[in-house]
């Protein structure tokens, strides 16, 4: 029977094994939500309790690597939200654009690469030849040796359009390879949101589908440090499940649902006069 509570002795233990063993703290999770997921990945795993997983996972590199992966949440695809990337590209990439030609662009949890891959494949339609910079940043080593090396599923890039796909991908068995054209555009490197220091002076965030599981105590201090890495007209855009509830207290200002812009004036509005 797996204990469900968060002060008891062998959830703690949990917790400080899975930081000596990925460098996760789990602390900045919400609990609840955590230990109602934990239920089936320790049956699969056949641990009754939270230090039996701990010492499993201690002992199985692959348990290990699956634990890592679920708790990261490494699930992405290409233009994810289609209708939010084709606001980004018709409104919000525009609107950068004018401040500045050469943009830098941080997808923050990129997982797979697919995100980062996704403005380079943008902004090669918006500004054909223009070297932009753009990272992608991720907890799991897995995933950025996958993002690197720039393999996907034929559903991953279902939404990519067909110019782009014709272009920048080629068929290999049962799997798609990017063009070594576009994986140059993005360089990929190991961050962990909580404890790692930020990029500087970026024009856009995305930080999308990767903070749904945090405390707000630690996704306040994650956006704080968001607001700190933009530029003065810098935007960030999160996922649909992330709205940022006291976004003004933070600093930012709602474009739209999702965007949330530094600068007051973003896009010639006058927030100010507005509200």
């Amino acid at each position: 029977m797996i204990t469900n509570y968060t002060d008891s002795q062998e959830y703690k233990y949990f917790v400080n094994k899975v930081k000596n063993l990925t460098g996760i703290d789990l602390a900045n999770y919400k609990p609840w939500q955590i230990q109602r997921r934990l239920a089936f990945i320790m049956e699969q795993a056949g641990a009754k309790d939270y230090k039996e997983y701990a010492d499993v996972l201690a002992q199985d590199k692959e348990k290990l690597n699956q634990f890592v992966d679920w708790v990261t949440i490494n699930v992405s695809e290409f233009y994810r939200d289609p209708l939010k990337f084709k606001e980004l590209k018709e409104v919000i990439l525009p609107e950068l654009l004018r401040y500045n030609k050469h943009l830098k662009i941080w997808s923050a949890g990129c997982s797979n690469g697919s995100e980062p891959y996704t403005l380079a494949l943008i902004l090669e339609d918006l500004t054909p030849g223009v070297k932009h910079t753009i990272i992608g940043s991720d907890i799991d080593d897995r995933a950025l040796l996958l993002a690197r090396q720039g393999r996907y599923l034929e559903k991953d890039i279902r939404n990519i359009p067909a110019h782009l796909v014709d272009r920048f991908f080629t068929k290999s068995g049962d799997e798609v390879l990017i063009s070594d054209e576009i994986k140059k555009r993005v360089t990929f490197k190991k961050h962990d949101l909580l404890k790692d220091p930020y990029e500087k002076n970026v024009d856009l965030i995305l930080c999308r589908n990767v903070v749904i599981y945090f405390t707000n105590e630690a996704k306040d201090r994650i956006y704080r440090q968001f607001w700190a890495s933009l530029n003065d007209h810098g935007v960030l855009f999160v996922g649909g499940a992330e709205s940022i509830l006291n976004a003004k207290d933070l600093g930012f200002r709602v474009l739209s649902p999702f965007f949330y812009a530094k600068d007051l004036d973003f896009g010639g509005v006058d927030a100010k006069k507005a509200s």
